[in-house]
């Protein structure tokens, strides 16, 4: 039998060590590959539309990441309630990102000028919240965004 002096030894031992058997590892390099994504969020309009000056809205679409920080392409298609329809469909373009080795990070797209924070919760999972208090041309705000690795894509990245 252990003695109850050394039970007690191990298991501040074992308490002390056990936050570091979990601590998150990530980097730029733990998204990497082709990602689909799906978000909702609010989108300003005029108040013929909407008196509220916004109304909401859903949006999917593809995403590229190089695991060096670059954003190299991406797709998107939003659905809302706008004067000319409601249905937009385009070119993310390019951007940059940063992922700490705490897993949170930050990512900016470069043909909408908007700002986003990250969580990355595996190399095959993470999320966007659009940091933008509110973007111009009638680009959604309020925005948060679920992102999958697609099926298939080898895993060459980093994992936590």
């Amino acid at each position: 039998m252990i003695s109850k002096g050394i039970f007690a030894a191990l298991t501040l031992f074992f308490l002390a060590v056990a936050p570091n058997l979990h601590a998150a590892k990530c980097s730029n390099a733990s998204l990497k590959g082709t990602y689909a994504y799906s978000g909702q969020g609010f989108q300003e309009v005029t108040p013929d539309i909407s008196p509220a000056g916004f109304v909401p809205f859903s949006q999917t679409g593809l995403i590229v990441y190089d695991g060096q920080g670059n954003i190299l392409s991406g797709t998107f298609t939003i659905s809302s309630t706008t004067a000319n329809g409601g249905l937009s469909r385009g070119e993310l373009g390019t951007g940059t990102y940063s992922v700490n080795p705490d897993c949170s990070g930050t990512a900016f797209l470069i043909i909408f000028n908007l700002n986003f924070d990250i969580v990355v919760q595996s190399p095959a999972r993470h999320t966007f919240i659009n940091t933008d208090a509110v973007a111009p041309d009638l680009i959604p705000f309020l925005t948060v965004y679920s992102l999958q690795k697609i099926v298939g894509e080898k895993e060459t990245s980093e994992t936590r």
